[in-house]
């Protein structure tokens, strides 16, 4: 479900106008997706997500010119945040999904 779930996020929202995908598996317990999306200001969200039967990583890295702008993931590192391992850039955070990052930029990038 997250490769189509993502690709048909990707595709349709208004703030992207590219979609290269990387790497997709489809298997019967695990899904998995590597994308990158050129968005209307010419920044970059690098998507990455996998998702099995009780489990889910993500990272979503957004930069402009190769300067990070934000970062959203559930890598395990950085124990000692109270949301572990929720976080952006390294500030604890809350679970993000694709629809929250996406939304997230829009409200950030202006027409």
């Amino acid at each position: 479900m997250v490769v189509a779930r993502n690709l048909t996020l990707l595709r349709s929202h208004k703030i992207v106008v590219e979609v290269r995908i990387l790497k997709t598996l489809i298997e019967p317990d695990i899904e998995m997706i590597k994308a990158i999306a050129t968005l209307k200001d010419g920044s970059t969200l690098y998507v990455s997500e996998a998702e099995g039967i009780d489990w889910r990583e993500y990272s979503y890295h957004w930069q402009k010119n190769d300067k990070l702008i934000r970062r959203w993931d559930n890598a395990p590192h950085h124990k000692n945040l109270p949301n572990f391992p929720y976080r952006k850039k390294v500030m604890s955070g809350e679970d993000s999904n694709l629809v929250d990052v996406l939304t997230y930029i829009e409200m950030q990038i202006h027409d």
